[in-house]
């Protein structure tokens, strides 16, 4: 999974590429987005790292207000498979979920009796949800009318404390989830199509899914 300190933007063109000599077999790739204009760049080798006009997940990190890619964390949009994705953010769900659910005890807090129920964030990590991004994760849940419930969330490393929230209920949360995706179509280049959701989504590459936002 990607380190979870890095930023990251989604689906964005890559636009004036540029490849410039620094010295001692360094050279400096440069480039930046369409829409925002925003700058992004990487030492390395002269070999070139992405293609003109093309869409891209970029992980990255600010040092110094720049804007520095971490490699492993650079996906093509176009090249992305659903069901490797799906997989691999399952596989994360699996290892880290004893740690997600004790999160979950210890935070979220609320008054339903019919089972156990996961705070958003939690949902979101639980079964694998963090493939696509968790907006389009709750306006799914919600769409469908999955089971909610109003709760308090209380983050020990959060400057706050007491946070109106939802959380979902765990039954049927994985196979809702796995529906989506199943009945997911490309639509396009940049997104996938559900006839179960009414809005187009993005399914991560797999360097691009993190448990961040």
């Amino acid at each position: 999974m990607r380190d979870r300190k890095l930023l990251t933007v989604y689906d964005v063109i890559v636009d004036n590429y540029n490849i410039e000599e620094i010295g001692e077999g360094h050279y400096l790739h440069t480039f930046t987005t369409k829409t925002t204009g925003n700058k992004f760049e990487y030492e390395g080798k002269s070999i070139e790292i992405v293609e003109e006009n093309e869409r891209y997940n970029i992980g990255y990190e600010k040092i110094g207000g720049r804007n520095i890619i971490a490699l492993h964390s650079l996906s093509k949009v176009s090249s992305v498979n659903k069901n490797i994705s799906y997989n691999y953010a399952k596989q994360i769900a699996s290892e880290d979920f004893n740690i997600n659910k004790q999160k979950n005890d210890d935070r979220v807090s609320h008054s339903a009796s019919d089972g156990y129920y996961w705070g958003k964030k939690y949902a979101w990590r639980a079964y694998g949800g963090i493939v696509i991004a968790k907006e389009a994760f709750f306006n799914y849940l919600d769409e469908i009318n999955h089971p909610s419930v109003s709760c308090i969330t209380d983050d020990p490393d959060k400057p706050f404390a007491g946070n109106e929230s939802i959380a979902y209920k765990d039954e049927g949360l994985e196979e809702k989830l796995d529906a989506l995706i199943e009945t997911a179509e490309k639509s396009g280049k940049r997104f996938y199509k559900s006839e179960l959701y009414s809005k187009k989504f993005i399914i991560k590459g797999i360097k691009a899914i993190t448990d961040k936002k």
